[in-house]
């Protein structure tokens, strides 16, 4: 019995040291810098095989691409494919890839996952049920398909239930079908997976009958998420919540810097050295060569931007929502400051009488707004919405004075969508929440 108990005991500290040493190789930012960019290597030869453009999906996908290869971004979450939670994001319409699409005979989407999984939800089910909808709403056929080897039958059949919904919800929403559906060339959406497991072109395919999406994933899946390799230690998913490892690191600043991260014989120490120093470099050199980043949302008088250094601005109301904005703006600049992140998308909600009270004293129907964010497509979004319902008709004519009218969800989602097909946007629910509650008070 005694000798039973301390073997049971050996292994259990084994294990826990073992696991210890697996969870501190996965943090290192030595061993997640090789691994992004072996991922990196893989999805280079994807686009080569198939010779179709490649498009980050925001966040993650961005990591894995040489910024000078990349075409498009878009925002599919893998939330919206979770079992059991299945959706399609009406505030992440990605209406905008439509264009790429069509210029170019289809497109190759980049993401990837932590270690358990072999592809992420975002692949597997979130964008093929994105490819579904468009295709049933805008051509009126379409099968829905997913990946047999992370998606099974059962689950399948119940995303399929669901589509006539979201196909009718897409249709109510007031979008110019017509030129939604000119851009797919009556051919079908149709999705494509790739891993570093599958087996790659020897020559660029064509397709006649289908405009092909190909799913990338751009990490091989591992035995608990790691794997020892020559010089280090591959970390799958390695770009996944980057904070954690280097919160000071940027795509940008990892790709501008790709010849001196990637030398094997910096520590982790001195790769966080360097990292710092790269990231002050970065921040000076963006402010030099910051252009004007704004969308008009038409046929609206609003434009979004993001706030920074835009020269002279030629707009007659300025609504600045930056969280470094300046105390006091000009007499036609309307200051209210936000924290990034869920606290400043609740504060959004307290805020907005007073940005309202202040703009309903400059607001005339000639004039241009533009409403800016740090991001350019977070709280800019969702103060954008709210006047776009108050002061524009349906049409987007701005009216003298606010309406009065009571605002229901369909009514705000419908002019959500004319803002997510004009300006590539990514507002967080919570901005969302904060806009609606205001508009539904």
């Amino acid at each position: 019995m005694e000798v039973e108990r301390s073997f049971n005991e050996f292994v259990a500290e084994n294990f826990a040291s073992v696991s210890k040493s697996i969870r501190k190789e996965s943090r290192s930012v030595r061993n997640r810098i090789q691994s992004i960019f072996c991922d990196a290597a893989f999805v280079k030869e994807v686009e080569l095989s198939y010779q179709l453009p490649l498009v980050a999906n925001e966040r993650c996908g961005r990591w894995y691409i040489d910024p000078r290869d990349i075409t498009e971004s878009v925002y599919f979450k893998s939330t919206d494919g979770h079992n059991g939670q299945w959706g399609f994001s009406f505030r992440r319409l990605n209406t905008h890839l439509l264009d790429t699409i069509a210029r170019n005979g289809g497109v190759i989407i980049v993401d990837s996952t932590r270690r358990g999984k072999r592809m992420p939800d975002a692949l597997s089910k979130t964008i093929p049920i994105w490819c579904a909808v468009l295709n049933k709403a805008l051509l009126g056929f379409g099968m829905f398909y997913t990946p047999p080897n992370a998606v099974s039958a059962s689950e399948c059949s119940q995303i399929e239930e669901l589509l006539p919904q979201w196909v009718s919800q897409f249709k109510s929403m007031d979008l110019n079908l017509n030129a939604l559906r000119i851009r797919l060339n009556n051919k079908p959406l149709r999705p494509i997976w790739v891993t570093p497991d599958s087996y790659l072109p020897e020559n660029p395919p064509t397709f006649e009958e289908f405009l092909p999406i190909v799913l990338c994933t751009a990490s091989r899946m591992v035995q608990d998420g790691t794997e020892f390799r020559q010089g280090f230690c591959y970390v799958q998913g390695a770009a996944d919540d980057h904070e954690e490892w280097a919160k000071l690191l940027t795509p940008d600043i990892l790709w501008n810097n790709r010849h001196k991260l990637k030398q094997m014989h910096y520590s982790d120490q001195e790769l966080h050295e360097l990292i710092s120093q790269m990231q002050v470099y970065s921040i000076a050199n963006d402010v030099m060569i910051q252009k004007a980043d704004w969308t008009r949302i038409e046929p609206t008088n609003l434009w979004i931007g993001k706030t920074g250094n835009a020269g002279n601005i030629p707009f007659e109301i300025i609504i600045d929502l930056s969280e470094h904005a300046a105390e006091e703006g000009g007499k036609n600049i309307i200051v209210q400051r936000l924290h990034a992140g869920k606290k400043g998308s609740k504060d959004l909600r307290a805020s907005l009488p007073k940005i309202l009270s202040q703009y309903e004293i400059l607001h005339s129907p000639d004039k241009q707004v533009l409403i800016t964010c740090d991001s350019g497509s977070d709280f800019s979004v969702g103060v954008a919405l709210v006047l776009f319902c108050l002061y524009y008709t349906r049409e987007g004519e701005c009216r003298p004075i606010k309406t009065a009218q009571y605002m229901d969800k369909d009514t705000i989602r419908q002019r959500l969508a004319f803002i997510v097909t004009q300006r590539k946007v990514n507002p967080s629910r919570a901005t969302l929440n904060s806009a609606n509650a205001y508009l539904m008070s």
